[in-house]
């Protein structure tokens, strides 16, 4: 797009919303009062190592600014806001014609963006969609929700690295009607690495023995004497897993209920998602491994058309009150590794939350009664460093997932690459689980391949869904209901079995058995 042709979109557009603001604006019935929703502190400096690359550029308006996408330009629909808006507007002190001036930088800005299209929505869902479901997270938790609708993308062309874009960022965080703007760095699974090398084999065997994490605790999670209490197996509750490509027809599945977005047409994501479905909901069918939530529900949501942000919201909405979400992804942030010596090649990955927008739809889902559990990343990081900015300080911002680090399956001391901190709740195995996919077990093709190293805090994450899962089934088997996400994050943590000493924080596994009765009021 030439920038001749982009400035006159840009008048038409400043024309349309100088008409727009004499329009009489929406009023709001009653204007509620809700918990305000936490500042959001732009970075002063470049964030990304200058060699990251990266696949997007995301920018959010304020709160209240109403920029909206129409005829395929960022406008100002200043007749639409509503008394709500105007106060949440008004918060940052920002006028009608400052919003203006601010809209016309920044598409300014994004002409120099090596990019592949024009602005547009980050989230997929239609407008009506998020707007309601913002109102019913609000509702329900009391708290002030992002408007998703005021985030946009540029999609950044292939080989785009940090240091392409880490200039136009800082011009447009210096925009005062931007609440952040930032480079998406690309994402990738939270494992550490298998080698494929397995047996041949012509007929399927029984592995369940082999999953140490099935059995009680200190060893495990203690998944089989969940098993023996109604709803033990996660009956009732759907879980969706967000991350890469699947196997469907791996000979241990069950049938997705849910099989949303994208796939990547790659093994290695495949393998990937196939294993972690196979710790969740394995099946219990005598042969290959057992999933320590088999009467659950489960889908998918593939990230390879949409952004992450988008994939979560839409996850979200698919297992509904009471269901659980997983996060499998991690991506590169601030460095802040001094002495990264295992694992060098995802040093400085860390949790998705980190970046705005995967917070906000985290955040809105576990206020909506959604359980999202999300892997803490292998980068060797301490999260409290002050490289980040406070991001995962809970005093400073809780999103309400359940983070998950991964420790050694013998001692539970922390893996010596997990991401560990004050954030982190929970941990669970970060090595040697045996579940489906990569054949280093035994392989007689793809749909019918074992691992006995599937690993990282990929592999801990889902046990910790798991336990979740089955928690929830109990709940619902027991009249009690949907369990509020935080609530069930304080049990995990209040009735877990504790870590090694360590001066990395990574918390208890998760122990079933002394967590039921807690449920239960026993």
């Amino acid at each position: 797009m030439k920038v001749s042709f982009l400035k006159n979109r840009v008048t038409r557009t400043w024309m349309m919303g100088l008409c727009l603001l004499a329009a009489p604006a929406a009023q709001a019935s009653s204007v509620r009062v809700l918990d305000p929703r936490l500042p959001t502190v732009k970075p002063t400096s470049p964030e990304l190592e200058p060699e990251t690359p990266v696949q997007r550029l995301v920018v959010k308006f304020h709160e209240g600014t109403r920029v909206r996408v129409r005829g395929g330009v960022l406008q100002v629909l200043s007749g639409e806001r509503n008394l709500d808006e105007r106060g949440r507007m008004a918060r940052h002190g920002l006028s009608e014609l400052k919003l203006y001036v601010d809209l016309l930088s920044a598409l300014r800005v994004i002409v120099d963006v090596p990019r592949m299209g024009p602005p547009g929505r980050l989230f997929r869902q239609d407008e009506l969609t998020l707007a309601e479901r913002k109102r019913l997270a609000e509702e329900r938790s009391g708290k002030e929700m992002a408007d998703l609708d005021l985030y946009f993308e540029v999609p950044l062309k292939p080989g785009t690295i940090a240091a392409d874009v880490n200039g136009l960022v800082t011009r447009l965080n210096a925009l005062e009607s931007v609440e952040i703007a930032y480079a998406e760095a690309a994402t990738e699974p939270a494992w550490f690495g298998l080698d494929a090398s397995g047996q041949a084999g012509t007929m399927s065997v029984g592995y369940e023995g082999m999953q140490g994490y099935l059995d009680e605790a200190p060893g495990g999670i203690d998944a089989r004497y969940a098993w023996t209490v109604p709803g033990g197996t996660g009956t009732g509750v759907k879980i969706v897993d967000v991350e890469g490509a699947w196997n469907g027809s791996h000979e241990d599945l069950p049938r997705f209920f849910h099989a949303g977005g994208v796939q990547y047409n790659d093994t290695g994501w495949r393998n990937h998602g196939t294993a972690v479905m196979g710790v969740m909901v394995g099946q219990n069918n005598g042969y290959g491994v057992t999933g320590i939530s088999h009467g659950a529900q489960v889908g998918h949501e593939g990230i390879a058309g949409q952004s992450i942000a988008s994939a979560i919201t839409r996850a979200a909405l698919a297992v509904g009150k009471g269901g659980v979400v997983l996060l499998q992804l991690q991506a590169k942030g601030p460095r802040s590794t001094l002495d990264c010596t295992c694992n060098t090649s995802q040093c400085d990955e860390v949790p998705l939350e980190y970046w705005r927008a995967n917070f906000d739809a985290i955040a809105q889902a576990t206020a909506s009664g959604v359980h999202v559990v999300e892997a803490a990343g292998n980068g060797s990081v301490n999260l409290d460093s002050p490289a980040y900015r406070g991001a995962f300080d809970r005093s400073v911002r809780d999103s309400g997932a359940i983070m998950v680090a991964a420790g050694t399956a013998d001692t539970h001391a922390p893996m010596c690459w997990t991401n560990h901190g004050s954030r982190v709740d929970v941990q669970a195995w970060g090595e040697k689980v045996v579940t489906l996919g990569y054949g280093d077990l035994s392989s007689a093709g793809e749909n019918r391949s074992y691992t006995g190293n599937f690993s990282g805090t990929s592999s801990a994450a889902p046990i910790v869904v798991g336990a979740v899962a089955n928690l929830q089934g109990i709940a619902n088997a027991t009249g009690k209901g949907p369990l509020e996400p935080r609530a069930l994050r304080a049990l995990l943590r209040a009735t877990g079995t504790p870590q090694a000493s360590n001066t990395k924080q990574i918390g208890p596994m998760p122990n079933l058995r002394q967590a039921i009765p807690q449920l239960l009021g026993q």
